[in-house]
C-alpha cells in the first residue's frame, strides 16, 4: 500500500456509557501548546470532575462551550459521575491526538471495575472545548486482514466537504490505469472514526483494503458526531442529520473524482447505515446500487427490546433494574409502533436517549416503503449470529424486497453483527476481541459489484 499526502479533488447513535457534549473546534491565531501542557490541563479537569469542583471546571471551558452547556448540566455530570461509573481509581495511560486547531487528550481511567477513556478536546489556547467518556482505546489495533494486499492500492487522505464542515476521509484507490467502481461507507449508530473502530477492530479499514485489493475504490470518512457534535442540535436531531446528509455529500464528491467509473458508484451501510441506505439511494438516484450489512427494514424501536432481552439472557443473575428497563422500553416501543400507520402522528416520546425528533424522522421515512421501489441494485448481507439485527430482520428484508427487480441476499451462519466469525451465542465481548471482517463477505461484495 502506498500512502500519499496529496489531497484528492473535492467538490467544494452499543452497550457503552458516554457523555456527549458539544465539541467546539475553533481556530485561534495563537501558538499551540506543548503536549505536556495539554495533558496537564486534561488531568486538572478530571481532578475537578471527580472532586465535583464545578467552579474550577467552569474556568477551564471555552466561552463557546459554556454558551452551549449550562452550569447546571456541568454540575449534574459531576455529581452523577461516580454513582454511574463507580469510584475513580487512577489514570493508567494517556493518548494524544494532535490536530491543526485543537488537541485531544484521552485519559484512560479506572472507574470501579471499568477502564474508560475520558476524551478531552482543547483549542490551541488550552481551553476545553468538549469532553466525553467512552470505552478505553486499545493499546494496539488488529492487524490488517490477510486477504488485503497492501501493494495493490494507494491510500489518499482527503476531506468530504459537507458545507458547514469538512470531514476527514480516506480514499483507497486500486493501482490501475483503468476506471474503477467506488463504494462509499456509511457508519452504524454512535460516534465513529473513519475506520469504524470498535475496540481493537477496524471494520471499515478491513472492507476498504479488501475491496481495493479486488479492484474497487473505497471512500471512508469520519462520522460527524465523532469530533464535530457541536454542529448537531442534539435536542432536535434526526437520523438524516446524524448520518444521511453527509453520506450524500460524500457520494457527490466521489462522482467527480478522476479514475472513477461514475456509472458504478455504490453505497455500503453498516447497521444504522444499512438501515438508511435505501433512503440515501432515494436522495441520490445516480447511485448504481446499495449494500446493507446488518441493516434492517424495521424501525429502531422494534429492534431494541430484543437486544436488551438477549443481553439479559447472557447473565447468570438478572437484576431488577434491567427488567424494569426492558419493561419501559417495550412499552415505549408499543406506543411508537401504534403511530406507524398514521401520517399525521406526532411523536412525543424518547427512547434510550433518542429524542422525539429522531424517532419522528424514522417514522416519516420508512425504508420498508422506500426500498421496494428503488431503481438501484440492492445487496443484503446478514450474520446468522447477529443479536442486534436478527434473522427476523433478514427475513423481513426478503419480504419487503420480494418484488424488487434486482436484489441479492447472503446469509453467513457463523458471523456476528460486525461480520466476525464465532461460535455459540454472540456477546458484546466478541466485539472487543481481535478479529477481521470475514473474507467471504469481502469476496461476495466484490463479485456482486463486478457483475454490474
Amino acid at each position: 500500500m502506498k500512502t500519499t499526502r496529496k489531497t484528492a479533488p473535492l467538490i467544494s447513535l452499543k452497550k457503552l456509557f458516554f457523555i456527549l457534549l458539544p465539541l467546539w473546534i475553533i481556530p485561534f491565531l495563537l501558538q499551540a501548546q506543548d503536549p505536556i501542557q495539554y495533558e496537564t490541563t486534561a488531568r486538572r479537569l478530571l481532578d475537578h470532575l471527580v472532586t465535583k469542583d464545578v467552579d474550577a471546571m467552569i474556568g477551564m471551558f471555552s466561552e463557546q462551550f459554556l454558551e452551549q452547556v449550562p452550569r447546571e448540566q456541568i454540575s449534574e455530570i459531576a455529581q452523577g459521575l461516580e454513582s454511574q461509573l463507580g469510584e475513580f481509581k487512577h489514570v493508567s495511560r494517556v493518548v494524544h491526538e494532535p490536530g491543526d486547531d485543537y488537541h485531544t487528550v484521552i485519559l484512560v481511567t479506572r472507574f470501579g471495575e471499568m477502564d474508560l477513556g475520558m476524551r478531552i478536546i482543547m483549542d490551541i489556547a488550552g481551553k476545553v472545548t468538549g469532553f466525553f467518556i467512552t470505552m478505553a482505546p486499545p493499546e494496539s489495533y488488529t492487524p490488517p486482514p490477510a486477504y488485503a494486499d497492501s501493494t495493490a492500492f494507494t491510500e489518499i487522505p482527503t476531506e468530504v466537504d459537507c458545507g458547514d464542515i469538512r470531514l476527514p476521509a480516506m480514499l483507497t484507490l486500486p493501482d490501475t490505469e483503468e476506471k474503477v467502481p467506488i463504494v462509499v461507507l456509511v457508519h452504524g449508530s454512535g460516534a465513529h472514526d473513519m475506520d469504524e473502530s470498535i475496540g481493537p477492530n477496524k471494520i471499515f479499514r478491513d472492507i476498504a483494503w479488501g475491496l481495493a485489493t479486488r479492484g474497487i475504490a473505497v471512500l471512508r470518512y469520519e462520522k460527524r458526531n465523532f469530533r464535530n457534535a457541536s454542529t448537531l442540535d442534539l435536542e432536535n436531531i434526526t437520523v438524516w442529520d446524524e448520518a444521511g446528509q453527509d453520506a450524500v455529500h460524500a457520494i457527490n464528491m466521489v462522482m467527480q473524482l478522476p479514475g472513477i467509473d461514475r456509472e458504478q458508484v455504490y453505497l455500503l451501510g453498516h447497521s444504522l447505515g444499512g438501515m438508511i441506505a435505501p433512503r440515501i439511494a432515494k436522495a441520490v438516484p445516480e447511485l448504481r446500487g446499495i449494500v446493507s450489512l446488518a441493516g434492517s427494514p424495521r424501525q429502531l424501536w422494534e429492534l431494541i427490546p430484543g437486544q436488551i432481552e438477549h443481553l439479559i439472557s447472557l447473565r447468570d443473575e438478572v437484576d431488577e433494574a434491567s427488567l424494569k428497563q426492558l419493561e419501559q422500553v417495550t412499552e415505549t416501543a408499543k406506543i411508537l409502533e401504534s403511530k406507524r400507520n398514521d401520517p399525521n402522528a406526532v411523536i412525543g416520546e424518547e427512547l434510550l436517549g433518542m429524542p422525539p425528533s429522531y424517532l419522528q424522522d424514522m417514522l416519516q421515512n420508512d425504508v420498508a416503503v422506500i426500498a421496494p421501489v428503488l431503481q438501484q441494485r440492492i445487496l443484503v448481507l446478514h450474520g446468522g449470529r447477529d443479536y442486534q439485527v436478527t434473522m427476523y430482520d433478514y427475513n423481513a428484508w426478503k419480504e419487503v424486497l420480494k418484488d424488487h427487480h434486482d436484489t441479492t441476499f447472503f446469509i453467513y451462519p457463523e458471523l456476528n453483527h460486525l461480520f466476525f466469525s464465532g461460535d455459540g451465542k454472540s456477546t458484546p465481548d466478541e466485539y472487543f476481541t481481535e478479529n477481521n471482517v470475514d473474507k467471504k463477505v469481502i469476496e461476495d461484495i466484490a463479485k456482486w459489484i463486478h457483475a454490474k
